[in-house]
This record gives C-alpha cells, structure tokens and sequence, in this order.
C-alpha cells in the first residue's frame, strides 16, 4: 500500500514537472524575467552573507581565539601615535601577571630582502617571540623565535609559506641558509604554514623585535617605543580584569617624563584597555558592512517581488486554464501543487545560478575591495554560507507559491469561464490588481531608499576628493628610498643630491626635492618639544608639533602655498641662522599675529634661537575616513619645516623623493629606478606612487562602498523599471475591452496614453512617498560617516524622486503607446 502511493506521488511529481517544463518553454519572457530576479537575489544576498560571516563572525585561526585581546594604552583618553598600540614601559610591566597567560608585542616594517639575486622590498612582522606561545602558533618546518633570539644584533628570520615558494621555490634546504635584510646577514630559521597570517596577508616574512627598557643602565637617556600587542586571557578572566590590571602594572612603571607627551599629546598616567582581537580587527568596516547587508536585503526583497508580480499577472491571465481545470475534477490542493511546482522549478533554478554568480563575485572581491580590507582571505563560500543560500532561495519560492495559491483557493469557476460576465473595467479593481499595485509601489521606494542611501555616499566620495589638502597632487611622482644602518650623514646627503639633481635634469620635470615625510603616509609623528615662546620668554612651553625635514625645493615640488614670509633656500646653511618654515596651525595655536620674525629656543638635535621666516598652508596629513566610511577629515596639526642642510650632525633614514611634471609623472618611474641603481646598487626604491594615487588609496574604502550601495541602487531601479513596464503591459491587456469602449465613445490617443500613465505614475508617487518617507528615517544611520554633505542633503532628495518619475515615465511610454493602438472593433469583439 506504502509503495503504491509512494509510485503515485512520484508519478504525479513527474507529470507536474513535465507540464512545469512545458509551460516554462512557452513563456521565455517570463522565464527570463523569473530567473533572473531570483539569481539576482540569491546572488547578492550569498555574496554579502559571506562578507559579513567572513569578517564578523567567522573565528579566527588561532585555539580559543575569544582569549585573544588587543592592549592599548591611552593618556588623558588619547591613544598613542598609531592607534592601538602600547608602549615598552607598559609591555615590560607584564611579568608574573595573574590576567594574561602572555603577552606578545610586534611592529610593521620594511626591509630589502637579497639572497644574492635581485634586492626587492619586503614587508616584515618584527615578532618577541612570546607572540608565538601567545598565538600558540608553530611552524611547518623549522622552528620559532626563541628568547635569545631577540636583541640588539638579531640575526634569524622566519619566512612566510607563499614567499618561501615564491622566492625560493619551497626549497627543503631552506633552513640556515644565509640572507640578507637591509644589508645584514640573518639565517632562515623557519617557515610558517600557508593559514598562518599575521598581522596582515602582506607580511612576507618575520624577524626577532627587541623591546628595549624606557630608561638606560644609567637612567640618564630615556627610549620609548609604541607597537601592537596581545595578550591571551586566562581562562575565566574578562578583559575588564586584564585592562584593570595592565593599568595598575603600567601606572607602577618608572613615568617616561615629557617622552609621553610626543607620543600621546598628554603627560597624564597611562590607562590601558583590552578589547578582543576580532572586535578591533573589524571596527574600521562593521559599520559598512552593516549598510551593505541592508542594502542587499531590501535589493533581495525587491528582486523576488518583481517575481512575486509576474506570478500574479500569470494567476490572472491563466485564470480560465485554471477554471477548466476545476470543473474537470482537479481540486484546489491539485491546482495549488501545480503552482508549486512550478516556483520550486524557477526557485531551484534561480538559486543555482545565484550561487554560480556569488562565486564569480567572491572570487572578485580582491579586486572590489580595498587592499587593507580586513579578513579578505576568510571570505569564503562554505557550509554555512551555503545554507544561508538555500534559506534565501527556500524564501523565494515560498514567496513566489503563495500568492498564486491563494488565488487558486480563491477561484470561481464560474466567473472564470465566462469571458463577458465581468464588467469593463472591473479587472483593475480585483484583489490580486491592488495587491499587484501595492507590491511595485514598494519595489519602487525600496529602489528610492538605496539610490538616496547611494546618492548620499556618492557625493560624500565626491566632497572627499574635491577637498582642499593644502597642496596639489596633480603631475607629482613620489617615492621612498629606505635606508640600512651605517652610512654617514655626508654620504647619504651626496647620495640624496646627487639623485635630485638627476630627477631634476628629467625631461618634463619642473621641480625635484626630497623630505622625511609625505602627507598619507605614516612616516614621523607628533613630537614634544620643550620651547621658550617669544610669549613668555621666562619659562620653556611644552608644544606639540609634525616636524618635517626638507629639501628647500620640497615647498615647490609639493604645491604648498605660502602664506608669509619666505621658504627655505640654498643659502640655509649649518653655518647660518636656524630657521623654520611653520604652517598656519602652528602660527596660530603657537606664535599668534605677525610670526614671522619670531624666534624660538628649542633644541633640534642641537639648541639654538630658531627664526620663523615663513608660513604656509595647512597640508591634510593623515587619511579622511574613519570607522570604515568618511567620518570627518584630519584637523589640521601645528607642523614646521627645517632644512636638512641645518642638521650636519643627523642622518636622514627615510626619504621620500618627489618630481613634479608638466604631465602625466608615471612616465618617469622608470627612469627615476634606474637612476636610483646607478647610484645605489644596494637600495631599491619603495611605494613608487603619484600623489593621486595616494590619494584615492586613502579613500579606497569610501569609494567601494559608495559603488556597492550605487549598483545595487541601479539594480533596484531597473528591477523596478521592468517590472512596472511588465504590469502596466499587462494591465492593458486587461483592459483592452475598457480601452476600446473609451476609444469608441470617443477617447482620444492622448487621452488613452494619458490614462495608462497617470495609473503607471500614481503607483510611483505612492512609492516615492514611502521611499522618502523610509529614507528619511533610515539616512540617520549614515550621519555620522558622511563628509561634506548632510544626511538631508537637499540636492539628492531632489535629484533621486525626479529620476525615478522620468524613469518610471520611460517605461510607461511603451505600455501607453501600445494602448494607444487599440482597434475598438477587435477589442469588443474580444479578439
């Protein structure tokens, strides 16, 4: 018995797909249309799931990692000069502690890597070798830092799985052999395995970091370093305690004296907090993240709703099938199958492809996604992304079986088979027409929402790149030449003139200069200096201040304004008049009216009376986003210049080239490299960008989250679009017999366009209400990570519903043109 209805239920599935496959041949459009909303959907919706499980919820690769904490040490509520790091006096006070298991400490750097073959630049992790208990890391092969691996003259590195084969091949001979880092011998030691990746995917290889004591055996010469760290929690200790205990710990400490305030901006104690290495790995783009997965969900609600519509316009133009049907014995659970199997068919078919376009999209993530994006490598199609799939593609059919099936429950047969007993007209005034209605009016105000929401993030983008930085990186080739230990300060000078004045004999190139610093990179910080003020001559001031060494062509090479006085010249010599170039944020919080002239005690590297001789304009330092999006730009920091021809006794370490060109300056980058080998065969140039570049790398995550919210925007309003063109296209189908009575009775063929419009553009007004409504309260969310521009900026609550109406118009034209061209004679003879 079991058997034989289980044969009957497998031959009745099999004679519904059969039918489904039928029906589905005959109607490509729809079939199109249907498949493409739902791959759409799916699509999106997986894609974005992986990006938000990927990078907020997906663990980390490390055992236990919610026991993994980030440390940070703060003064006044001030973190150090890059956020969340420590300094070594607060590092070295974690001994014995009752909170954390251990704590491991590393810094970010690069170095040139030889082995006798071609020199390249390398990032390196600059490791204490408890980082590796911390992490409870252990290598493929070879093994980690040990304690007497880390000092002043380490020699041992570990290299990366993917540089090991790139640069050697995956040699199994690998460990000890000798290379070179920054012109020093260090033997390979070990290879980590392909998962381990820290603290970035760009880390190529890792050295030993010696962290130093604050004050010398002497206590007389006082070193403070900042860097990351982590510690892993004991089990059942909160990071509360362990941040209550690091302050305790840091506060008992010997005080670094006006050391902290270089580095903090405040000479108050130390405060540290713990936070866990997943919440601070993921701070920067929580919040974009959470704008995408709003805008993907109302893109999938408005994708399947565009299939929720054919469907019903399908129920209504196969609503005489379905009566014959019922009148030959097929009952309401028979009919309603039928439908079912049908969306099961699109759902399933939808799905799949959905799920071969957000593997296409993932695997392209890299390349949409900024560099710095964090946990790109975690994102990923797996299990759970692959359930989260079938969820959205199970939804879809859900919601696309049961509006038709109620319908079926619905059906009268009797009206159904009669062609003439409905009255004209009477088809826009059924249930399934206003339900129809109500579902466009919301596809288009969630395609308002999103294109407002995108409309916000592209003129936010575009106040970004339009904003006044203080210099003009147009036709300007930047460069940095890395220095290893050892040469002399008059053997690096006639290196870095003899490299200018070569860049300068270029063709096309109107200025070349050198400096330790470029605005967006982070190269030199804050410094504390103790100034005798020419406002109060008595007692020496404590200031913070950007000092910056130049060439004296560094104010020409970057288009930097001058606002007084003059800049550095030749003529600024070691023999004569210490003076200084400042920006108008120093003259102002520092030296008040007419600076220029003033002259401050101070000691760089050597005291003297320093004249100000010239202001210029303020230069936008650092980045112009935070927390993922735009939030505000870099106040303006006090900065002074000096020339490095005053410092005959210093050594500049880290030099960054410039050359500004008549025109497009990327012309010049291989010829500055070989120049660059020519004079130092030993050093290879680093982060070769124009100015523009760098720019736009500064706002790279803005930019891809304006474009993401901006597509899916796009997609909403052309799903929107057809969608309005399918059921207005219909509705005149529907209406043929009213039309032609009008046309009879003397209707005009404005007066019909002007009928199909007003009922295209009513359901649009509707949707534009709500969407404007909706926007206005969901913008509040993007207030705080906007720039430039409100989240009630006029112009685009302007711009977006009168782009909807004209595209709404657009596609309303050809449903009105086509109802224009009703015969009145066929259409009431009802052919």
């Amino acid at each position: 018995m079991a058997r034989r209805i289980l044969r009957t239920a497998a031959s009745d599935i099999v004679r519904d797909l059969r039918h489904t496959a039928r029906l589905l041949a005959r109607e490509p459009g729809y079939t199109a249309v249907a498949l493409l909303g739902i791959a759409l959907g799916i699509g999106a919706t997986t894609t974005l799931f992986s990006v938000a499980y990927g990078v907020l919820l997906k663990p980390l690769p490390w055992p236990d990692p919610e026991r993994l904490v980030r440390l940070e040490e703060r003064r006044g509520g001030r973190p150090g000069r890059i956020p969340w790091t420590i300094t070594n006096g607060t590092y070295l006070a974690w001994t014995e502690a009752a909170t954390v298991e251990n704590v491991g400490g590393w810094m970010s750097v690069t170095g040139t890597f030889s082995d006798g073959g071609e020199p390249e630049r390398i990032r390196l992790g600059r490791l204490t070798p408890t980082l590796f208990s911390v992490l409870q890391a252990q290598p493929l092969i070879g093994r980690v830092f040990e304690t007497g691996d880390a000092g002043p003259n380490a020699d041992t590195v570990i290299l990366s799985h993917a540089f090991w084969h790139r640069r050697f091949g995956g040699a199994s001979d690998i460990l000890g052999r000798s290379v070179r880092l920054d012109e020093r011998a260090h033997t390979v030691i070990g290879v980590m395995p392909p998962a381990f990746v820290f603290p970035d995917r760009e880390t190529q290889a890792w050295i030993p970091a010696y962290i130093a004591p604050v004050y010398s055996e002497g206590g007389d010469r006082i070193s403070l370093q900042i860097f990351g760290a982590v510690a892993r929690m004991r089990p059942g200790v909160s990071a509360a305690q362990v941040a209550a205990e690091g302050t305790a710990r840091a506060r008992a400490a010997r005080e670094p004296g006006t050391a902290a305030l270089a580095l903090f901006g405040s000479g108050e104690p130390p405060t540290v907090t713990a936070t866990t290495v997943l919440d601070v790995a993921v701070a920067d783009v929580r919040p974009a993240i959470r704008v995408m997965v709003a805008a993907v969900v109302l893109l999938f609600a408005t994708a399947i709703a565009s299939v929720v519509v054919v469907q019903l316009a399908r129920v209504a133009r196969r609503r005489r099938e379905m009566a014959l049907r019922a009148a030959l014995g097929a009952s309401t659970a028979r009919l309603a199958r039928q439908w079912l199997t049908e969306s099961v068919a699109i759902g399933v078919a939808g799905g799949v492809l959905g799920m071969a376009g957000a593997r296409v999209l993932v695997g392209l993530l890299p390349a949409i996604l900024p560099a710095d994006f964090p946990r790109l490598g975690d994102i990923t199609l797996d299990w759970r992304v692959g359930l989260a799939s079938a969820a959205a593609t199970l939804t879809a059919i859900a919601a696309c079986a049961l509006f038709p099936a109620m319908q079926a429950r619905r059906l009268d047969i009797t009206r159904s088979l009669a062609d003439d007993a409905a009255p004209v007209g009477a088809g826009m005034r059924t249930p399934a027409a206003r339900l129809r209605s109500a579902i466009m009016a919301g596809q288009v105000s969630i395609a308002c929402v999103l294109l407002i929401g995108g409309g916000l993030l592209g003129r936010s983008f575009q106040a970004l790149t339009n904003v006044d930085r203080g210099y003009d990186p147009a036709n300007l080739l930047t460069a940095r030449l890395p220095l290893p230990s050892g040469p002399t300060y008059a053997a690096s000078a006639a290196m870095f003139e003899g490299i200018k004045e070569r860049m300068r004999a270029m063709p096309g190139v109107t200025h070349a200069a050198f400096g330790n610093a470029l605005p967006l990179v982070s190269a030199g910080g804050m410094t504390g200096l103790n100034v005798r003020l020419p406002r109060d001559s008595a007692t020496d001031s404590k200031i913070q201040t950007l000092h910056r060494t130049v060439d004296p062509d560094y104010f020409g090479a970057m288009g930097l304004r001058l606002v007084a006085g003059r800049l550095l010249s030749d003529s600024d010599s070691a023999t004569a008049q210490p003076v200084l170039v400042v920006n108008k944020s120093f003259a102002e919080q520092y030296l008040g009216a007419d600076p220029v002239g003033q002259r401050l005690a101070l000691n760089l590297y050597r005291r003297a009376e320093w004249e100000i001789v010239g202001v210029v304009e303020d230069m936008k330092q650092g980045g112009l986003q935070t927390g993922g999006f735009v939030a505000t730009t870099d106040a303006a920091q006090p900065e002074m210049f000096s020339s490095y021809r005053q410092f005959g006794g210093m050594r500049l370490d880290n030099v960054f080239f410039l050359a500004r060109a008549q025109s497009d300056p990327s012309r010049l980058v291989p010829s500055l490299r070989t120049l660059v080998r020519e004079q130092a065969p030993a050093l290879v140039l680093d982060s070769v960008m124009t100015m523009e570049e760098r720019v736009m790398a500064s706002l790279s995550r803005p930019r891809a989250y304006a474009l993401v919210v901006g597509v899916m925007a796009a997609f909403a309003l052309a799903i929107a679009c057809v969608g309005l063109f399918g059921v207005l296209s219909y509705s005149v189908a529907q209406r043929a017999r009213e039309i032609g009575v009008r046309t009879a009775l003397g209707a005009t063929t404005t007066d019909v366009v002007t009928l199909v419009l007003r009922s295209g553009l009513a359901v649009v007004a509707a949707g534009l209400a709500g969407g404007i409504a909706a926007s206005g309260l969901l913008v509040q969310s993007l207030s705080k990570i906007l720039y430039g521009v409100g989240p009630f900026d006029p112009v685009t609550f302007a711009i977006v519903p009168l782009f909807l109406v004209l595209a709404a118009t657009v596609a309303c034209i050809a449903p009105a043109r086509r109802a224009a061209r009703i015969d009145p004679l066929r259409a009431l003879r009802g052919d």
